[in-house]
């Protein structure tokens, strides 16, 4: 039965070359561009594997990892990150994540299938692991209800007792069974007559006291206003952020300075940064034309694709 493998990876060329790699070995693949739609489609799909890319859309690969193994229907599923050359793996936010193992892009073939080959023989070990230790916990509790269920076998039965029988006792029974014990009684008193007054007082509420209220006086005005004054001045001022504000309004000025000052003192430094921007407007370019390539001459690069993979497994 073929191993379904969800990859989720922005890069179409990265889609491709893992479908390719992985034709011969019995996959069935599901790509994705984003987090988003891989996590979207876990429960339907059931993937034996993930590949996640670190840098997508919407979810990169670690959050996405992170979301499967928190989930508890689907934290047995094998992460497997995808990094590369502009986007270095962090290894301990891939450890935070819950990741099983990491890719460094490009990568050869036989390394990818080695690498999700492993993960699947330790996800299935860990499953079987699981099951015998679930099955362990299933037969003690049965054994323990069973114990309690004979416990309560063993506890007798209460009989029970007849219910009494209800006698009426009218005034000649009470008469002769006084007789009977030698006992006299002059007579049975009656029930007490119903007392119906005649006349039923209605309680009338008392009169409403309204209390007297000295109103303040003129100056006693005047200082409750100014302190709510003061009170609204002060809750105003404390949302505005004047630090904001200050150097919104410098900024303009400042940048010419700054600039100069930084390539004065910190060459080095400026010139690490504006590497840094560059390459991550060369990844940005990098991706968009890929997607064109892909886009106008598919089957060239597909080609192109598939001869250096056949190369690189020929050195093997």
């Amino acid at each position: 039965m073929a191993k379904k493998l969800l990859l989720a990876d922005d890069s179409i060329t990265i889609q491709k070359v893992v479908e390719l790699i992985l034709a011969e070995e019995d996959f069935e693949i599901k790509a994705f561009n984003n987090g988003d739609e891989a996590l979207a489609v876990v429960s339907s799909f059931k993937p034996d594997i993930i590949l996640a890319d670190i840098e997508m859309p919407k979810m990169n690969g670690y959050q996405l990892c992170e979301k499967i193994k928190k989930d508890p229907a689907i934290h047995n599923i094998p992460v497997i990150l995808l990094a590369g050359a502009f986007e270095p793996i962090d290894e301990e936010l891939a450890k935070q994540a819950g990741a099983d193992d990491y890719v460094i892009k490009p990568f050869e073939s036989q390394e990818l299938i080695s690498k999700i080959n492993v993960a699947l023989m330790i996800s299935s070990e860990e499953e079987e692991v699981e099951g015998i230790a679930e099955a362990e916990a299933v037969s003690v509790a049965e054994e323990a209800a069973e114990e309690e269920l004979w416990k309560l076998e063993e506890i007798p039965k209460v009989e029970e007792w007849p219910e009494e029988e209800k006698v009426d006792v009218g005034t000649a029974e009470v008469f002769e069974a006084a007789e009977y014990k030698g006992a006299t009684i002059e007579a049975l008193a009656p029930p007490p007559e119903e007392i119906i007054p005649h006349e039923i007082e209605k309680a009338v509420p008392p009169q409403a006291i309204i209390p007297e209220v000295e109103l303040p006086s003129k100056d006693e005005f005047k200082e409750m206003f100014e302190k709510a004054v003061h009170e609204r001045l002060s809750s105003l001022l404390s949302s505005v952020d004047l630090k904001e504000t200050m150097l919104s309004s410098l900024m303009p000025f400042m940048k010419d300075s700054v600039e100069k000052i930084l390539w004065e003192v910190a060459p080095d430094l400026v010139e690490r940064m504006l590497k840094e921007m560059l390459k991550g407007s060369l990844e940005s370019l990098s991706k968009e034309v890929e997607k064109v390539i892909w886009e106008t001459v598919p089957d060239l690069a597909e080609t192109m694709i598939s001869k250096e993979i056949e190369r690189v497994r020929s050195e093997f």
